[in-house]
């Protein structure tokens, strides 16, 4: 696969912690990230189409007038 090196910049803790985990683990930093950042692509992907079709479904409801309702409600 092609790969596309990417700068970024992140506070010391952070770096430390990765360092820390791949020590750990014995993977790359670069597995770590790109595990990482594809988790957060997937959930915000996943976030993303669930607020579309709910704008979707939003778009979809019917409304009934309130004088309707009221008209139906006193015929029960």
């Amino acid at each position: 696969m092609e790969t596309k090196m990417l700068d970024a910049h992140i506070p010391l803790p952070l770096a430390e912690r990765l360092d820390a985990l791949a020590l750990d683990l014995a993977l790359a930093r670069d597995a770590i990230v790109t595990a990482a950042i594809t988790a957060w692509l997937d959930s915000e992907e996943r976030r993303r189409i669930a607020t579309l079709r709910t704008l979707a479904a939003a778009n979809t409801i019917v409304v009934v007038e309130h004088d309707r309702v009221i008209d139906w409600a006193d015929s029960l």
